[in-house]
Order: structure tokens, then sequence, then C-alpha cells
């Protein structure tokens, strides 16, 4: 080792080497400050600043009150990015019956559940909600009270603006419509913003229930190619602008559903920046931005709007209760379009389940829980992408989420992902095949993975899975 270095650099490089070499495995503890400086015989500063570093290099780090651990990091070939043509044409949207199965099979208990993305009900903070909702119950003003509008509850409105502004987003309550979950919000924007017939750039991929939305609302569709590091090609998303006309765009910018990418904050600067130029609004899906695996919460575009024209939409399915389906929408300066729509089609969201997370956000332990989901999901993600890597074909690949608990894995050439789907049902065992999530079919090589059902009970599923891919894959050559 080069005795050149800073002493604090040398015992990193130790640590790390010890780290990898599996000394202290990944999730473990390592030893506290005052241990390694007794230990190494070091002072307690030159110790701090050798784990900033490692932390630094995202290798350790730190648990309030609990110490230093080793973090998990999914490990394996991954996909870095997908050959989509950059230059692609309208489609209508169509999508087949297997994208509402999916849905079906959620809900089957007999299945093992990779295809579904769903959060862990073990992780969900069911019984606190349970004893807020049944006090507020007991008060019985939400029955009869004709005070909420349809944009929602006041109490949750002040949550979510403290929140976002957390997040560099300058929303006040009053800026906010309240919805059954994020699908509702979504589907409100295009309503707002666009007509039958008109044209939205999409991710590719993207999640299929955007694509079934937009069927069901006569939208054409314009895939954008999508990278597993950055999102959304921006060079593609400018030549698709010059080119066509194209009426919104929507856009997952934090984890995209399957990829798990992450524009950096940068680009999502400059894709409001050009969108604004060219008058075309964004549709924001936030969905699964707490659920970062980083030091820091990413960003949102919604930040840098200096025109109204990003509808930044968001629920607390994935973090909270996918069952009380409360999402909400920042909708700008289309903000009286929303709310019309919401009273045309609904008057408004359930009450009771408005307040119950308007008190537990306030109570003050969201942030407590969302530290604890975090960590919990960045195991099972780094646990089952290396489980993928070892059960499935030579030649696999997976994208790496930075956040969320969903994987894009790409099959070896041969390999059928319906075919495997089909093969996997009879196995009672659910995936989610890659075409879903096109409206052109593509992707048919690629399958998206919930790492949400990981356990040391479905391990055993996914070994299997393995098996039935390789059967597959030797079948076909």
């Amino acid at each position: 080792m080069d005795k050149k270095l800073p002493l604090y650099e040398r015992f990193a490089l130790e640590l790390e080497a010890q780290i990898k070499a599996g000394t202290f495995p990944e999730g473990g503890r390592i030893p506290a400050l005052r241990e390694s400086s007794i230990q190494h015989s070091l002072s307690l500063s030159t110790v701090l600043q050798a784990y900033r570093l490692l932390e630094t290099r995202g290798i350790i780090e730190a648990r309030p009150q609990s110490g230093y651990y080793v973090k998990y990091r999914p490990s394996g070939r991954s996909l870095q990015a997908d050959p989509a043509p950059a230059r692609e044409d309208p489609t209508q949207v169509s999508t087949d019956e297997l994208s509402m199965q999916l849905f079906r099979d959620t809900h089957d208990p007999d299945f093992a559940k990779f295809g579904a993305a769903s959060p862990d009900p073990e992780l969900l903070p069911m019984a606190k909600l349970d004893r807020i909702l049944i006090q507020l119950a007991k008060q019985g003003r939400f029955a009869l009270d004709s005070s909420f509008y349809p944009e929602g509850c006041e109490e949750l409105r002040v949550q979510v603006a403290q929140r976002a502004f957390g997040y560099g987003c300058s929303i006040r309550p009053d800026d906010l419509v309240i919805t059954a979950g994020c699908s509702e919000a979504i589907a409100l924007c295009l309503q707002a913003v666009c007509r039958p017939g008109d044209l939205v750039a999409i991710e590719s991929p993207t999640y299929f229930g955007i694509l079934l939305e937009m069927e069901a609302l006569h939208l054409k569709a314009l895939e954008i190619p999508t990278s597993p590091g950055t999102g959304m090609s921006l060079d593609a998303l400018a030549f698709a602008l010059e080119n066509h006309p194209v009426r919104a765009v929507v856009a997952m910018t934090n984890f995209n559903n399957p990829l798990g990418s992450c524009m950096p904050d940068e680009a999502k600067r400059e894709l409001v920046e050009m969108l604004e130029r060219k008058g075309v609004p964004l549709i924001e899906n936030d969905i699964y931005g707490e659920l970062y695996f980083g030091d820091r919460r990413p960003g949102v575009a919604k930040a840098q709007d200096r025109s109204g024209s990003v509808l930044l939409c968001s629920s607390f399915s994935k973090d909270i209760s996918p069952g009380y389906r409360i999402g909400w929408v920042a909708p700008g300066r289309f903000f009286q379009d929303v709310n019309k729509l919401k009273l045309a089609f609904a008057n408004g969201t359930s009450v009771l389940p408005q307040l119950t997370i308007a008190s537990y956000l306030e109570s003050g332990g969201y942030d407590l829980h969302l530290r604890k989901i975090r960590r919990a999901y960045a195991q099972k993600v780094a646990r089952m992408s290396r489980a993928i890597m070892e059960s499935f074909p030579e030649g696999t690949r997976i994208a790496e989420p930075g956040g969320g608990y969903v994987i894009w894995v790409r099959l070896p050439a041969g390999l059928d992902s319906l075919l495997l789907y089909r093969e996997a049902v009879k196995s009672l065992i659910t995936i989610a095949p890659g075409h879903i999530f096109s409206p052109t079919h593509k992707y048919r090589d690629c399958i998206r993975l919930s790492a949400a059902a990981w356990s040391e009970k479905t391990e055993k599923d996914l070994a299997r899975l393995g098996r039935i891919a390789k059967g597959l894959l030797g079948a076909g050559s």
C-alpha cells in the first residue's frame, strides 16, 4: 500500500478490502468508531475520516443511533442500456388481457407474486394506521361533513405540501388535489391536457398501467428510449418534439417502473426547460421517490417548474398502504381543469383514509418508517439480484435500481418472456413479461420481477423459475 497516502485513506482501503473479502458482509455492522480507534491505534478523527470516505464511495452507511453498516449493493452482470431505437413512430395504444391477469394474480394466495409491484405487507405500518382510523371513526365528523371539497381534506394537503417543500417544491396546500391513488392522478392529468387522438410521449419501457389509461382515453403513444442508468433519453425526446405533434410527456423521473432508473437532477432541469420552450406539459410520476437507496432523496422535475407546466403526481400506496388508495397531484396551471374533472367523475376522495394518513404523517413517525423500509428494500433488491444471476441461464442481465423494489431482467437470446410466463404460471409463479411495458410489444426478451415479494420462503420459488428458464432455453437450442 502506498505509504504516501494519508493515514485515513490507508485505513479506509484496508477496511474496504475486508468488506470485499466478506469479513464484514452486506448489511452487517462494522466496528464502532471507538472500537476501531483502539484496535488499530488510530485517533478517533482518523477513523471518522476513513468511515466518511467509505460512506461517500457508497460502501458503508451510517444509521442514526446504531452505527455504520455495509451497504447492500446489487451484484452481477448489469444491464446498462436498452437498444431501443431513438426514432419511433406514433402508435395507437392497445393492451392485452395479460395486463389485467397480473392484477388478478395479486390477490391469489397460492401464487409466488414476483409479477405484481405491490409493497411487502410486513413493511407497512398497518397497526398504527388501524389505531388512528378507529379513533377517527369514533369521532364521526367525516360522515356527513359537507366542508370537504373535491380537492380533498386540508389536513392532508398541508402535510403533503410540507413534505414537498423538503425536496425543493414550493407547493401550497391550495395547489393540491387529493386522488384515489396515483393512477387516478395521472388519468386526471391526461384528461386535463389531452383530447382523444392526441399524441403522448412516454418512457420505453413504461408501466403498463399508464398504457391501460391511455388506451381508455384513446390517446396515441410515442415511445422514447429510456436507460436503466439515467432515464428517458433527452436527445430522443428533443427529436420527437421537433418531428411530431407531442401534446404531453409522461415520465417517472425517479425509479422508473420497470427499469428502476433515476434521472439526474440536472437532466430534470434540462427536461423542464426543453418542454417549456415547446409549451408541452410534463406529467411527472413520483410514486417511488421516497424509496431511494442512496444518501438523499432525489429531486423532482417539478422543483424546476417556473411556468406551472409540470403536473406532479404521487401516492402513499407504495410506502404506507395500497388499500387506502390515497394519492395526490400538484397540477400547476392546470389546477382548475384537474379539480373540475375530479368533481365531475368522483366528487371527491374517501375522507376517512385521508384523515388517517394526515394524522399519521403529522405524528412524526413517517420518516422513521421510511428509513426502515428503504433499508429493507435495498436488501431485498440486492439479494434477489444475486439470486437471479445465480439461478437464471448464462447471458441473463439485470438493471440495478437505485430505489423502489422492481428489477428489470433481460433474458438470454432465444428465451421468450411470454413463454416463460405461461410455464411459470403452471408452477404457481407469476412474473411480468416485458412486452406489456410497451405499446408496440417490444421487450419480448425481458421480464419484470418484484423484489418486494422476496423472502426466505420465496427463494426456492425464484430458483424454480430459474430452472424453468434454463429448461426452456435448452429446449429451444
